[in-house]
């Protein structure tokens, strides 16, 4: 007989956590560097350094995000799988499930949106002549990229609170541990 299983999901988000905030942050803060006073702007590296620390952050936050992805694919079933995903009633969703949805639509809709522009970033890294030469200049995203990372970034912290909410407030992914863990909402 097994014993509880271990709260993997909670524990494996902090670096995607990390590394696509710091990605979006970066993009952002060069892109808005020219509106910036002089004493913050005269303290950042230069912008092509920063777009090319943005696009590696991108990289790693991508590429760990996929144990996140799959331990909270996990983490999902084994909650509807042990609680159900109705109230008595049968016909109200619990209001875990319907954090759980949420947190999972949102969070996998920005790791699509940020591999694209990932994608779209490696093309102009590999196949533009500063690219080819090896300058950082090739990593500078379009102005549509960071647009479409400010809203990203929105998202990603707005999802990432639901998915606090559920291990904190709710105990998901933690209930496992205790022997007698109650049916919560």
């Amino acid at each position: 007989m097994a014993g509880p299983t271990k709260p993997i999901h909670p524990a494996a988000v902090h670096f995607p956590i990390a590394f696509l905030a710091l990605a979006f942050g970066l993009d952002i803060l060069t892109f808005a560097s020219p509106r910036l006073p002089a004493s913050i702007t005269s303290q950042l590296l230069p912008q092509p350094d920063l777009h090319k620390i943005s696009y590696y952050a991108l990289t790693l936050g991508l590429a760990t995000s996929v144990p996140a992805v799959l331990t909270g694919g996990v983490e999902a079933v084994k909650l509807i799988s042990k609680q159900g995903m109705y109230e008595a009633d049968g016909k109200t969703l619990r209001t875990k499930v319907k954090a759980t949805f949420a947190h999972a639509i949102t969070m996998d809709t920005v790791l699509a949106v940020a591999t694209y522009i990932w994608m779209t970033r490696r093309a102009l890294v590999t196949e533009s002549f500063s690219g080819k030469m090896g300058l950082a200049t090739a990593y500078s995203p379009a102005d549509w990229m960071v647009g479409v990372e400010a809203g990203l970034m929105a998202v990603f912290l707005f999802s990432a609170g639901i998915g606090g909410t559920l291990v904190y407030n709710y105990g998901v992914g933690f209930q496992s541990l205790s022997a007698g863990s109650k049916k919560t909402q």
